[in-house]
Formats: structure tokens, C-alpha cells, sequence
């Protein structure tokens, strides 16, 4: 359960009890291990519900239409629908919906992550798979692409029919939210947004939307991340936060909305509530009885609770953070580890000094760059690929350094960057650069960088090659940087010669890559992404999907060095307190997103960089928040290797 979900839990204890579900509610309960289970009184007994189901499938989230149709949609299975009664699950899905992974399994499906039934006809669907929009007007037997806002830049997060035919609602996990049917307007004034640099804001995700059709223009919007709920009445012209009780207020992770008759109903963490609209009441909804018996299920993920008797409508209720990803749990020996980063000039000159300091301040992980941002490689190796393109150079010693280590207990950390590589880029006259598609040669980012194509299957053997070498020479874990597409310089341009279907999102490229080198080495993996990457969903742009990597590799390592993030950005904190915010809410969203099958290990700051309040009490103040947030451990980095102030902070 994540930390937002748990102080709503704590919270909602207080709420004045206002309704009790009848004996015989029904409940569907989503488990990873089980799939989809089913029960008649209340959670007292489960039946299996996966019929029609293809094996293995796993369930994410559940959704109600009309006449109690119900809809199903999945991690990797995509979109299916059932009606309600023990009839089987029938598949909703179209060829668009489909996988361009190569490494996933025949017939998988992208991740369902928004989806609406109109209420009023249930021939009218809308399917969101992360990046793209479709909608169907014959009950799912056929979709149509529906033209997004901003290309595929957004990761679609909700969905809802308005009262007007043909025109819908799309929330987004950072940009707010769109009308869709009257040119793609925006709609967000007056939702909340956190400022990060000059005129540059992001939204917070709206997780659940609801419409009033009782009340022409009425909209809800449920925000993720403990933001609450907000309500418009002029067609999202104008968005104001609905007033909270105030032991509830800036708790809430929103599931669900729903209305009927004068009532917006309320999933919120593991909590029912009811706004009752005219008077400005809040209520409970009972359903203790219901989760104590859930719980007793193998992995629950997710609840859809439903009363015959009408008290209230079907809401979905998350009871999970961990969801229904990976089923092995990550490697346990890198779990727990602090430790500090080191370049290979650092580490022949200064490991005496990084292993005494280590010692005394309780550390127990050394990363050392094996490949550099340069493409350069600083092991021995008999790698073909390295020789010819002029990659090898004087390496470290690295059997004595890694022996050094053992002896002292240290945990070894290879960290290899992937995707740019001056070197590989220029040879073999640029044959797996990523090519500029108007000018019809290599591309150029911004100065000093060189990327090469994340599709290309040559530039994934030669890293996964590289990394057998470091495991064989005895590194604990690879680590995998630059896992990204490039985000700076005429990205626009890019043409990537090596993707083999036009519609392969960039996340699905670099799962590929992670997914063979996780099933290629025995050591555990990590992965560095940028920090915002771990504190939003974000779109299309880089790639760096953190839900997706975290059901393949062991670790995530968000770079949250506080000085990184936009000059503007949580700046209502003061002083120490900003570094402090910065890295406790990077953890906990991060682990929101990821789930529970992953360690979380954030790279924080050991320089001065634009910190005013640098001190011992910036380090203190970051490892607070690592811990606070629940994170396995962290690495502090410092390109020279100085680790005064880190020690100095430590001893306090």
C-alpha cells in the first residue's frame, strides 16, 4: 500500500459511518496470483471469475457500464468485457492495441490505462493504451484512433463521456486535462500545478474523472498523489477543489468517482465516501467487513464493489501500490545498500580514501563507471566490438579493486550508459547513429552528445556483451545508464532506422533491451532514470517508463538531486526543507508509480551545485527523506569524488 494510500486509511477511521452494505453486496476482487475472483455475499466466499480470460492474464483495474456490464483491463491482455451476471469475458481488442515489444510473449497486449463506458449507450467505448486515444461505437467490435492533444506526448491517465454527444474528456498524468471532440481544447484552469521553471508548469495527474448529467457542466476530477478532488460547473471552464472534512483534506489518492441522484460517490485509498451535493455533507461507506475478508486472498490488487440495494454505485477501490506486474520479487542482495559513486580516475586514486570513509560511516556500495558517457570501456575485455571502434582504454585493475572491495564488504555496482556513445556513433560510418530524417545524415543533439538508435538489436548485443564481462569479472550489479531516448537538441528530426513498426512507443524499445539483458546476466540490474521520471507518468518523449521497468529490473535509481529539478520548482519549502520535500516526495511517488516488486534506490546530491543552503543539513535532509519515503537504500554522487560534506553530514 503506498504511503498516500496509508494516511488516507488512517483518516478515513474518523468519517460518521453513514451506510451499510447489504450482506449479499457483490464484490470482484483482482489478485496477481489468482486473476479475477467473484463473490455474492460480501467477501465471505470467492468464486473464480477468469472465464474466458487467456492464462496468466493480469487484471489492473475494472469498470462499470451500463445494465452492470463490466470491463476489464489488463497489464498485458488488453481489454475485456463480461456482462455482469457469470457470463465469460469476452476479448474488446483490436490489432492497434497490440504489443510492439519484441521480446513480449505472442498475442500480448499493451497496458489498458484509461478506459469509459457511456452510461446512457453502451455501444460508445473509450480505450486509452498510455499514449493513444480510440474510441468504438458498436460495443468494442471495432475502434477508431481518436486525434490526441499534443501527438503522443501525453500518458492518458482517465476518461469520460460528457452529456454532449461527441464530446469526451481525457486526464493526464502532467498536462492537465483536454476536451476531446471540439478541437482538443484544455481544460485546467484552476486545477492544481506545480510550478518548475520560468512559465513551465506541470499538472497533477487526474486519476479519475465523473460527469453530472443531472447537472448540465458539471465535471469531477479525482487527482492522484493526495491533491483531492475538484469540481467544475461550467464545462471545465473554471475548476475549484471541493470542500474536504477537515481531518480528511490533501489525503487522498482517487480511484473512482461516481454520481447518482444528488451524491458523488468517492473511492479514495481503501475508503467509500459520499458527497451528498446540495447540503455539502460527507459520509462513509462501510465496506471494513468486505476488505477484512479480501485480504484474506493471495496479492490483491483491486476491488469493484457493488450493492443491489442501491446504496451505492460500482467503485473501483486500489488496495495495492504493487498492482499485478512482476510475480519474482527483485534480487534481496541488493536490497539495503548506501553507498557512493566513483569515475575510474577516482577510483585508482582515491580508493583507500572512498574505502576508509565508507567504513566509517556506515556505507556498503561503491559504484564505478565501466562505460563511460563516451562511449569509452575501462575493463579488460576481449569484446570485438570495443577494439574495433577504438573504445578500450587503460583500464583499472579491476579484479584487484573488486577483490579490495569483497574484503571489506562493500557491494560492487558496474555502471554502464548505454544509448550515447560517442564512439560507437562514428564508426562504421555512423551506421548506428540515430539518423537525422531531413537532412539524411547523422543526428546531432546538443553539443558533446551522440546518441545511437535504442532499436538497434547490434547496439543492444555489444551492452549486453559488456555487461557479461563485468559479471564474470565479478561486479555484484549492472547498472544501465542513459537508458533513454535523447531529450535535448532537434529531437523532432530523429529517424530511427532500426525500428522495425512505425508505431513502437520508446518505451517499448528500451524494455527490450532490459528485458534481454535481465534474462542474459545472473546479477541483479538497476536502472537510472531522470528524476521527474519517477515523480510523474510521463509521455512519450524519452522513454523512461517507470511502471514498465519496474517489472523487469531489480532496482530503479531516480536521479533526484534537488539542484536538478526547475529553479521555481517546491519552492514553498525554505531552506533545508526543499531538499528534504524534494527527495521524500520523489520516493513516495516513485513508489506509487513503480509498486512494490522493485527497490528504489535514488541517486541524491553530494555537490554544491545551485544549493544555497549546502551543508552537512543538506545531506541530513536527503537522507531523511530517502528513508522517510521508504526507499532500499541510496547513492550519493560526486563526479570528483568528494565526500567531506557527505561525511560530515553523516556524523551528525
Amino acid at each position: 500500500m503506498s504511503g498516500f494510500s496509508r494516511r488516507c486509511l488512517a483518516a478515513a477511521a474518523i468519517l460518521l459511518i453513514s451506510t451499510e452494505l447489504h450482506a449479499a453486496a457483490r464484490v470482484y476482487l483482482l489478485s496477481a496470483s489468482r486473476g479475477v475472483m467473484y463473490s455474492e455475499n460480501a467477501g465471505r466466499a470467492w468464486k473464480d471469475a477468469n472465464r474466458g480470460l487467456p492464462p496468466r492474464c493480469r487484471p489492473t483495474a475494472l469498470r462499470s457500464g451500463p445494465a452492470g456490464r463490466l470491463y476489464l483491463l489488463t497489464l498485458d491482455a488488453g481489454l475485456y468485457t463480461s456482462d455482469g451476471r457469470g457470463g465469460p469475458w469476452v476479448s474488446l481488442n483490436t490489432d492497434a492495441f497490440r504489443s510492439r515489444s519484441l521480446t513480449a510473449p505472442d498475442g500480448a497486449m499493451r497496458t489498458i490505462s484509461a478506459f469509459a463506458a457511456d452510461p446512457s449507450d453502451p455501444r460508445r467505448l473509450l480505450a486509452a493504451t498510455k499514449h493513444s486515444l480510440y474510441k468504438s461505437d458498436d460495443g468494442g467490435r471495432h475502434w477508431s484512433a481518436l486525434r490526441g492533444p499534443r501527438g503522443n506526448s501525453n500518458y492518458f491517465t482517465s476518461l469520460a463521456f460528457t452529456e454532449r454527444e461527441g464530446l469526451y474528456l481525457a486526464g493526464t498524468s502532467l498536462n492537465g486535462l483536454y476536451r476531446l471532440g471540439d478541437g482538443s481544447l484544455a481544460r485546467s484552469a484552476g486545477l492544481p500545478r506545480e510550478p518548475y521553471t520560468g512559465s513551465m508548469f506541470f499538472y497533477e495527474e487526474i486519476s479519475a474523472l465523473a460527469v453530472d448529467r443531472g447537472r448540465p457542466g458539471t465535471w469531477y476530477a479525482g487527482l492522484a498523489f493526495g491533491k483531492g478532488i475538484y469540481v467544475s460547473r461550467d464545462g471545465g471552464g473554471r475548476w475549484v477543489p471541493l470542500k474536504m472534512p477537515a481531518d480528511l483534506s490533501g489525503h487522498y489518492a482517487v480511484h473512482d468517482l461516481a454520481v447518482s441522484g444528488d451524491s458523488l460517490y468517492v473511492s479514495a485509498g481503501p475508503s467509500l465516501l459520499r458527497l451528498h451535493v446540495p447540503t455539502g455533507t460527507w459520509y462513509g461507506v462501510n465496506i471494513g467487513p468486505i476488505l477484512e475478508n479480501a485480504r484474506k486472498i493471495d496479492s490483491v490488487h483491486a476491488l469493484l464493489v457493488a450493492d443491489d440495494n442501491g446504496a451505492h454505485p460500482p467503485l473501483l477501490n486500489i488496495l495495492a501500490s504493487s498492482g499485478p506486474g512482476r510475480l519474482s520479487p527483485p534480487a534481496p542482495s541488493a536490497d539495503k545498500r548506501r553507498g557512493i559513486y566513483a569515475g575510474v580516475p577516482v577510483a585508482r586514486k582515491k580508493l583507500s580514501s572512498l574505502i576508509a570513509g565508507m567504513k566509517r560511516h556506515g556505507l556498503n556500495a561503491l559504484t564505478i563507471d565501466m562505460k563511460d558517457d563516451f562511449g569509452l570501456v575501462h575493463f579488460p575485455t576481449d569484446n570485438a566490438t570495443a577494439r574495433e571502434i577504438g573504445a578500450l582504454r587503460r583500464s583499472l585493475d579491476v579484479r584487484s579493486v573488486l577483490d579490495r572491495l569483497k574484503k571489506e564488504g562493500i557491494y560492487t555496482i558496474a555502471r554502464v550508459v548505454v544509448f550515447k556513445d560517442q564512439r560507437l556513433y562514428r564508426a562504421y560510418d555512423h551506421r548506428y547513429a540515430i539518423w537525422n530524417g531531413r537532412i539524411g545524415g547523422p543526428w546531432k543533439g546538443s553539443p558533446g552528445e551522440y546518441w545511437v538508435d535504442p532499436h538497434s538489436e547490434f547496439v543492444h548485443n555489444y551492452h549486453i556483451e559488456l555487461s557479461r564481462d563485468l559479471e564474470r569479472l565479478g561486479f555484484d550489479e549492472i547498472q544501465f545508464d542513459y537508458i533513454r531516448f535523447p531529450s535535448d537538441g532537434p529531437v523532432h528530426q530523429c529517424l530511427y532506422r532500426y525500428r522495425k513498426d512505425g508505431e513502437t512507443y520508446k518505451s517499448e524499445a528500451l524494455v527490450d533491451f532490459l528485458t534481454r539483458a535481465k534474462h542474459s546476466l545472473k546479477v541483479p540490474v538497476s536502472v537510472d532514470i531522470y528524476g521527474f521520471n519517477g515523480w510523474y507518468r510521463f509521455g512519450n518523449s524519452i522513454g523512461q517508463d517507470i511502471e514498465a521497468f519496474a517489472r523487469v529490473v531489480d532496482v530503479i535509481c531516480p536521479m533526484v538531486y534537488p539542484s536538478h529539478f526547475g529553479s521555481r520548482f517546491y519552492r514553498s519549502y525554505p531552506g533545508n526543507e526543499h531538499p528534504y520535500r524534494v527527495v521524500l516526495d520523489s520516493g513516495l511517488r516513485s513508489r506509487a508509480l513503480a509498486g512494490d516488486g522493485v527497490f528504489l534506490r535514488p541517486y541524491l546530491q553530494a555537490f554544491k551545485m545551485l544549493s544555497p543552503t549546502w551543508g552537512p543539513g543538506y545531506i541530513t535532509a536527503q537522507i531523511k527523506g530517502a528513508e522517510e519515503s521508504g526507499s532500499n537504500g541510496y547513492t550519493f554522487w560526486n563526479a570528483k569524488g568528494e565526500y567531506d560534506m557527505l561525511y560530515r553530514g553523516l556524523k551528525k
